[in-house]
């Protein structure tokens, strides 16, 4: 009785919380297409990044070389070229563009508010290479114009010195087009993290120079974040890596998020202080969001005011609204499925849709994992659906 009970239990649970939230797409093994069968195991493609430009309806997805022979380091998926009742594990395609440039290894790909698509090569390949297979060179910044027909190169930046120190220690990274015209004098920070030498990055576009800051906020708050899988403990330790941006004000200055990856805590920073080479950055923490709710990654929805986090290992989504003080009891779990397994990324695209994806392989000593379920998970809900009856919503009050 009392395992029939769980059963029930563990199956209410995730419906309470899966009711908004639709299953975009889902593999156990990712393939390519026009890439000859048996050049690279499908086994081996592992997305971390994604993000989704709501005019073309196309995903693209940064998928590292953390093994030989990967075809496509920055793919993309025609989502209207599929019927998700129908097909629920499409291929993906090479990116198309006409740059010329081969890509080395890309984790994350980020669209702006000018809709052009920006990638950062971090130029080494994540495996012992014995060959000349794949170019090592200085991690690149690189943008793709999605406005134009063939998604041109558009900028590329080399990062070299110190802040090219340790590229496979790149996290998540933000683009901030200031006060946005779109047109070729826009000013645009991009804003990049490193989990290894807990340092954040700050490339001036305009000015074409980058340069890095060092806080005790950036390091791992916890001794170790531990996965669990199969009922066994896996350790790891990270150190900043999550970073998403909030409104700007009338100078075009935004309060910028982050958070560690061994961490529970989120702070905050304007974005005034980081533009400046030179300046002593004063942090703000905002708060804590409760026990095990780690994550890498977190997106803010300009429409709703509320913070999303794709948890590590909670196999959860939560949310927090900025317009409340951080703490576990203001916090909602908007999704939570056992199935859901090392959320990576997560976005809202400029149609107020949330887009999270979990990969099934998180970052620990230990063999690659097996699972009998499709690990790679893509999902996605409305914003305003996603915060529905949770702490993160805010309803004004009526007026009598």
């Amino acid at each position: 009785m009392k395992l029939i009970l769980s059963v029930i239990a563990l199956i209410s649970f995730q419906l309470v919380f899966c009711d908004d939230v639709e299953r975009a797409f889902a593999w156990k093994n990712i393939t390519y297409e026009n890439v000859k069968e048996g050049t690279y195991k499908p086994e081996d493609i592992i997305p971390t990044g994604v993000t989704h430009d709501a005019k073309s309806k196309k995903l693209y997805f940064g998928i590292p070389r953390l093994h030989p022979n990967i075809p496509y380091t920055l793919a993309e998926l025609d989502t209207t070229k599929y019927n998700r009742s129908e097909v629920r594990s499409p291929p993906l395609s090479k990116f198309n563009s006409q740059s010329k440039e081969k890509f080395t290894s890309i984790y994350q790909p980020v669209i702006d508010d000018c809709r052009r698509l920006w990638v950062l090569d971090v130029g080494k390949v994540d495996y012992h290479k014995k060959d000349n297979e794949y170019p090592t060179k200085n991690p690149e910044i690189i943008a793709f114009d999605l406005n134009q027909p063939g998604n041109p190169e558009v900028h590329r930046y080399e990062l070299t010195g110190d802040v090219a120190q340790t590229p496979l220690g790149f996290g998540g990274f933000a683009v901030d087009v200031i006060n946005p015209k779109c047109t070729k004098t826009d000013e645009t920070y991009v804003y990049i993290t490193n989990f290894i030498d807990n340092t954040l990055i700050v490339y001036d576009m305009k000015n074409k120079d980058a340069w890095k800051f060092k806080d005790d906020s950036f390091k791992p708050d916890l001794k170790n974040t531990a996965f669990t899988h199969h009922g066994k403990e896996h350790p790891y330790t990270t150190g900043i890596f999550g970073i998403a941006l909030g409104d700007r004000d009338k100078n075009g200055h935004r309060s910028a998020y982050y958070l560690a990856g061994s961490s529970t805590k989120l702070y905050n920073i304007s974005t005034a202080s980081l533009k400046e080479k030179d300046t002593h950055l004063k942090p703000t923490l905002l708060g804590e969001r409760g026990f095990k709710t780690e994550a890498i990654a977190l997106a803010y929805d300009p429409k709703t005011k509320v913070i999303f986090f794709v948890e590590s290992n909670s196999r959860q989504v939560s949310c927090w609204n900025t317009q409340m003080e951080l703490k576990p009891e203001n916090t909602g779990v908007i999704y939570s499925n056992a199935y859901f397994v090392f959320g990576t990324d997560i976005m809202v695209d400029t149609d107020g849709i949330l887009w999270f994806m979990a990969n099934g392989h998180p970052p620990i000593d230990e063999p690659k994992l097996e699972f009998h379920k499709r690990q790679i998970r893509l999902m996605e809900v409305p914003t305003h659906r996603a915060i529905r009856l949770q702490p993160c919503e805010m309803k004004k009050n009526k007026k009598v």
